[in-house]
């Protein structure tokens, strides 16, 4: 039964690091209201600050970039996973890699600790 429950649900490790992150970046946000991920810089201000405002209030809300992994709580933990000596990065960033998986619910697969090799050509772009 854990193997399955693995598959479908974090572990006690990842809720606990998507609570420590969550908290973390909320409070960046009581600070920077008006903090967005890169990708969300063209929005305007005014729709950022009311939307990171309402987040802690609402709670079917998440922050901006909260989903893919591109708040500022992420971007603090990916440089503290940088800073780890090199025998313990590999389980750090899976650990941080299965969190964000598991923050909604998601039809793409688990992330593993195989990485394609970049020469590979992904499925469906072969030449016919």
């Amino acid at each position: 039964m854990a193997d399955i429950a693995g598959l479908f649900l974090p572990s006690p490790e990842e809720r606990a690091l998507n609570r420590r992150l969550r908290a973390e970046h909320l409070e960046h946000l009581r600070g920077d209201p008006a903090w967005a991920p890169g990708a969300l810089a063209r929005w305007p201000r005014a729709v950022v600050r009311f939307h990171n405002r309402l987040v802690p209030r609402l709670p079917m809300t998440a922050p901006l970039g909260w989903l893919d992994g591109t708040t500022w709580a992420d971007e603090q933990e990916r440089g503290r996973i940088g800073g780890l000596p090199a025998d313990e990065q590999a389980a750090a960033r899976m650990l941080y890699a299965r969190a964000v998986h598991f923050r909604c619910v998601r039809t793409t697969p688990l992330p593993t600790d195989e990485t394609p090799s970049v020469d590979e050509t992904p499925p469906g772009d072969e030449a016919d």
